[in-house]
Formats: structure tokens, C-alpha cells, sequence
């Protein structure tokens, strides 16, 4: 876990991973935390089940480079987002993060506060040298969270502007 000022960061394990896809409720059950309930649902779900697929092929060591992060903020106990990284660093040391939140709590800067904290994780592990991140163009939220972490813009893959933070 990752204790931040307004809130808290769990590492999903697999098991929580697979409760969550299958009924949120539940999930919140487990781990006596509300959760939103479209949390795991929709571009969500697909995510969280190509990271299942990684996650089987990997030491559970390494899971936490692989899993979705919890959002649960302090103040409401309940889980509002999810955040995370798209596996372990390459051989280069770049790792991509992704980040989603329920509507109701955009614009508070609380998805800036959870991806400060996760680079400065990643970045506390020798292998990972850099961040990545892409985003849509009109998608003007997540790129202000990444500016706002000191992230560059640097091109663009496909339909999507890309982004980078590298190890000071």
C-alpha cells in the first residue's frame, strides 16, 4: 500500500482482480472498502483482463509492476479509481502507466496526487529509468495529470499523443 495525504493506494492481487471483474460488490467486500460500482466495468474491464493475462505468466513479485492500484480516498473510504502500470520495465527501463477515476471525483487533483506517488514508486526500483504515458488528444484531463508530474510530450503512436517522465 501506498499511504499519500488524501488517500491510499492498494495493490489488487489477482484474486482481487478476478472478484472485482466478476462483481464489484463483492470485491468491496473482501476488502471492506466501498467501491464504486462501474469501477471495473466497460474500457476498465478490458484492461484489467489483459493485465490478468500478464500477471499468470509472472512471479507474483512482480505483480505489483502489473496490477491495477486501488484509489481509495480517506476522507469517504471508498475506492473511487484505479491506476497502474502495463507491466514490468523493458530492457531499457521504461514502463507504461495507465489511470482511470469514476466521473463524480475528476477535476479534484486526485488522480494527479496517485500517479505522483506511482512514478515516485516506480522510480524507487533500480530497472525503471523512465515513464511512459499515451493519451487521446481531446482526452485534456489525463494530460494535464501528466504535465502536472512533470511529464513531456513527446510524439505521437497511432491516435494517441505520447508522453514521458525519465529518472532525474
Amino acid at each position: 500500500m501506498i499511504k499519500m495525504h488524501r488517500m491510499s493506494l492498494i495493490p489488487l492481487s489477482m484474486q482481487h482482480l478476478e472478484t472485482g471483474l466478476a462483481s464489484v460488490r463483492q470485491l468491496s467486500g473482501e476488502l471492506n472498502i466501498p467501491i464504486v460500482a462501474d469501477l471495473m466495468s466497460g474500457v476498465a474491464a478490458e484492461a484489467i483482463n489483459k493485465k490478468l493475462a500478464i500477471m499468470r505468466d509472472l512471479p507474483a513479485e512482480l505483480h505489483p509492476w502489473c496490477t491495477y492500484w486501488l484509489l481509495v480516498l480517506d476522507s469517504d473510504k471508498i475506492g473511487m479509481g484505479l491506476a497502474g502500470f502495463k507491466g514490468v520495465p523493458d530492457a531499457g527501463g521504461s514502463v507504461e502507466i495507465g489511470y482511470g477515476i469514476n466521473p463524480i471525483y475528476e477535476g479534484r487533483g486526485y488522480m494527479t496526487e496517485a500517479v505522483c506517488a506511482l512514478v515516485e514508486w516506480a522510480f524507487s526500483h533500480p530497472e525503471c529509468q523512465q515513464v511512459t504515458a499515451n493519451t487521446l488528444p481531446d482526452n485534456i484531463a489525463s494530460r494535464k495529470v501528466l504535465v502536472k508530474n512533470g511529464f513531456t510530450e513527446t510524439g505521437s503512436s497511432g491516435s494517441e499523443v505520447v508522453y514521458r517522465i525519465t529518472r532525474e
